[in-house]
């Protein structure tokens, strides 16, 4: 703020008055001396005030929910972080109060917030074909643990290389992905130097 006479910002606050102007916003109303050149006048804040909106925390095949803070005319988006009771967790899908999935919005528009936490690990699937048969396991990686189409490892008695990813949005026959996108990694039997052993990762069969 600034004096409209002389421009300086050096000034003080004669009388201060907080009104509500809507659910989602306050107004503070004041009245300013300028310490420079004495003009008194009026000047008017706009606030916003955070409002509670709803949060779906999904951890492998369990969910829950909770809330979150935010501005009514703040942008969030998919892939931004929130904490929620000390806990980072990613947005993973926004759903505003039409019904529709966006990939940001702001926060006015919501319905709810689909988030992952970010310290747990990754759990995938992995599908070795082994000509007729399929050897299948579930691992928890972390979750930047990186898979690419054509890299080799070791899972269990099986040496196998990456033929394809199945990721939360699509399937993959080349490049690669984190670990925290992967739904599935399927593979076939090979010979040669492995990347990494994966057999202490596993959970369980799948």
């Amino acid at each position: 703020m600034k004096c409209p006479i002389c421009g300086s910002e050096s000034l003080k606050v004669l009388k201060s008055k907080t009104e509500s102007d809507s659910k989602y916003k306050k107004i503070k109303r004041l009245i300013l001396e300028c310490e420079d050149c004495g003009t008194i006048f009026k000047e008017r804040l706009v606030i916003s005030k955070p409002l509670e909106y709803p949060v779906i925390i999904s951890q492998y095949e369990k969910s829950w929910k909770d809330k979150v803070k935010l501005y009514s005319d703040e942008e969030i988006a998919v892939g931004d972080t929130l904490s929620i009771g000390g806990r980072l967790v990613e947005i993973t899908s926004l759903e505003l109060k039409n019904g529709k999935r966006v990939d940001k919005c702001k926060a006015l528009d919501l319905a709810t917030i689909w988030a992952i936490p970010l310290d747990a690990p990754a759990r995938i699937g992995i599908s070795i074909d082994l000509h007729g048969r399929v050897f299948s396991r579930k691992l928890e990686l972390d979750r930047n643990f990186t898979f690419r189409v054509g890299d080799i490892f070791k899972l269990e008695d099986h040496i196998f290389q990456v033929k394809s990813i199945k990721t939360t949005d699509r399937h993959i026959k080349r490049g690669g992905a984190p670990a925290h996108k992967i739904k599935r990694v399927y593979g076939s039997p090979t010979r040669g130097k492995y990347k990494f052993d994966l057999s202490d990762n596993i959970i369980s069969g799948s």
